[in-house]
């Protein structure tokens, strides 16, 4: 049942890889309340993933981004602002991935480039995002900026110990950028 609740509403939704991504689910909800979106992934994402399928369901277009290239996240919030025809109302970084969990490394054998990698992609892009924004001026008065984060970023265990530190990492930066964001801007 739609109330309408975002209708008017313009926002880009990161990492809606498949029908079991949060993301994916969010954006369907969106555009159940009536907002217009833009959907976004980096290319080797769209390569393995059902994004399409999701951009044709919404009509929503799909940009490709890699959110850790700068250039890329200018090209998406040009794109975006000129399909909307205006600045956003909402951006939703739903982003992780971590090599060394995916190539199953202990916490001991940890490889520290991957690791970098990890941290690149799923904290220090969620400010490259605020920061795009900011430097375009891409957003409205009042506008959302929300991250979400992985569950295993609350505990620590041998099979996911970055998560943690990824995530203290990633909660720093919009308390960080809230402070000198455009007035009304939430970042959260």
């Amino acid at each position: 049942m739609s109330n309408n609740l975002l209708q008017g509403k313009n926002g880009v939704i990161f990492g809606a890889l498949d029908e079991q991504s949060i993301a994916w689910k969010v954006a369907e909800r969106c555009s159940e309340e009536g907002a217009k979106l833009v959907l976004t992934n980096a290319p080797v994402a769209m390569r393995f993933g059902t994004i399409n399928a999701l951009s044709e369901k919404l009509n929503a277009p799909v940009f490709q981004a890699d959110a850790t290239s700068n250039e890329d996240l200018e090209n998406l919030f040009k794109s975006a602002t000129e399909h909307f025809g205006g600045k956003i109302d909402f951006v939703l970084h739903s982003i992780g991935m971590s090599l060394n969990v995916r190539k199953k490394k202990e916490y001991t054998d940890l490889n520290y480039e991957w690791m970098k990698t990890t941290f690149d992609i799923s904290a220090i892009s969620f400010h490259r995002v605020m920061q795009t924004l900011w430097k375009q001026d891409a957003m409205k008065d009042w506008g959302s900026i929300t991250a979400l984060t992985y569950i295993a970023a609350q505990r620590v265990s041998l099979t996911t110990p970055k998560w943690p530190s990824r995530r203290r990492c990633w909660r720093a930066l919009p308390a960080a950028s809230a402070t000198t964001s455009a007035p009304g801007t939430r970042c959260v």
